[in-house]
């Protein structure tokens, strides 16, 4: 390779690692302001308002930063809203690395998007339940009880993740192939 052609192809990685490191911030303000907006007119929690951006950011993001969305914002909502409490702050950041990550990985190995989102979004649910089921046990309640109750109560959430995060995706995709 010529030593030219070796720096042009640096300086584009450098750029790409860039833009994604900005699209990582976005994404993670992004978690921090949805969740309050929705909160603002009471739609909160069922809707699961901070999985939209950071879902957006698995499927737009590579697994890196993807799955640092997804851990960093919760974190980052906390310390800048209170919310969420600090014991769930822990669980939704895997929850959300879960999601985040799982979309990256799997369209980095070249999975289709409709085959990555519902899967990416299945891991979720199916940590989500393992989770709160074990913390349930822990509280005394019933062992599955309390897994059902949290990833049935996020439903609505869940098609909205399904009917907002295609379009998000598939806008930037179509933009990113017309200026490559």
């Amino acid at each position: 390779m010529h030593p030219d052609a070796a720096r042009e192809e640096s300086a584009r990685e450098n750029l790409t690692a860039a833009r994604e490191m900005a699209l990582g911030g976005l994404f993670c303000a992004l978690g921090i302001v949805v969740p309050i907006l929705f909160h603002a007119v009471g739609l909160g929690r069922v809707f699961l308002p901070m999985h939209l951006p950071v879902l957006a950011a698995g499927m737009l993001l590579r697994p890196r930063i993807a799955l640092s969305v997804g851990i960093l914002t919760p974190w980052a909502s906390m310390l800048l809203t209170g919310m969420p409490p600090f014991p769930l702050v822990i669980l939704l950041s895997l929850e959300l690395a879960a999601l985040a990550g799982t979309a990256s990985i799997l369209l980095a190995v070249r999975l289709p998007w409709l085959v990555a989102l519902p899967a990416a979004i299945m891991i979720r649910c199916l940590l989500t339940w393992l989770l709160t089921s074990l913390f349930g046990g822990a509280l005394g309640l019933p062992l599955q009880a309390a897994g059902w109750a949290a990833v049935l109560s996020g439903l609505p959430g869940i098609l909205l993740q399904i009917v907002c995060v295609p379009p998000i995706f598939l806008t930037i995709q179509a933009r990113r192939r017309a200026f490559s």
